[in-house]
């Protein structure tokens, strides 16, 4: 608990023959930032503050389903602790490369075994090693780039042979591309 005291001395006018000055102290109490309630439960900010995560984002994880607070108090939400956990592995299928929505059917069943699940989690270990796949390419074209002694990298054959089998290789169609931006009819970059 913070504690600060301010001290006025009234009247502002005293003389040095008052030998009597009036004191008013005013004690000024706020609770330290992210003290848990009483209750076991933490209140949003807090919440935030141990996930990394900004008040919006979990604002918005339960806007769409993916997490409830346990209540409010004062009118501030409040979590259980274990939500801590729940936001943590929001984030890690969120590093995954599952959507929100993917994310909100795994946890709504409260597990990630049965039929609709499974396909769902091979599916994202299909594209997550397409993925792996698709860096490693792009990892060697790289590496030769570093170590190519041609100044013109698209003049070097083995380079050149390398960003072919890149281009033409069916693990980077599996990945989907951001679409190019067309204005008047042109496509930017």
């Amino acid at each position: 608990m913070a504690v600060s005291f301010s001290v006025m001395v009234e009247p502002p006018c005293l003389t040095r023959s008052d030998t009597r000055a009036i004191l008013r102290v005013e004690a000024h109490f706020k609770s330290r930032a992210g003290m848990s309630p009483p209750t076991g439960l933490i209140v949003i900010g807090e919440l935030a503050r141990r996930s990394g995560l900004a008040s919006s984002a979990l604002r918005y994880y339960e806007r769409v389903g993916l997490l409830s607070p346990a209540g409010r108090t004062g009118g501030r939400r409040q979590y259980s602790v274990s939500s801590l956990e729940r936001v943590g592995l929001i984030q890690l299928c969120q590093d995954a490369g599952f959507s929100l929505r993917e994310i909100r059917a795994l946890l709504a069943t409260g597990g990630w075994r049965g039929r609709p699940r499974t396909r769902l989690v091979e599916a994202k270990l299909r594209e997550l090693d397409a993925r792996i796949a698709q860096a490693k390419h792009a990892r060697k074209l790289v590496q030769h780039a570093l170590a190519c002694p041609r100044r013109n990298l698209l003049r070097c054959d083995n380079f050149r042979a390398a960003l072919q089998a890149h281009l033409g290789s069916p693990e980077r169609r599996t990945v989907p591309r951001r679409s190019p931006v067309v204005k008047n009819g042109m496509q930017t970059d």
